[in-house]
């Protein structure tokens, strides 16, 4: 189990790639933005499709 510090850093991630998301753009543009792989951002954008709240 991380730290209160990993775990904060993880979601402001998550945050950070959602929202860049929300802006726009591919999944590659986002990745490079974000500085983060294609993968880990189209990861995120399906979790956030399936999950999110209305």
């Amino acid at each position: 189990m991380g730290t209160a510090t990993e775990t904060s850093q993880a979601l402001a991630l998550r945050a950070r790639i959602v929202l860049r998301s929300a802006d726009g753009g591919t999944i590659g543009e986002v990745a490079h933005d974000v500085g983060v792989s294609r993968n880990m951002v189209s990861k995120w954008r399906s979790r956030f499709l399936a999950d999110r709240l209305d």
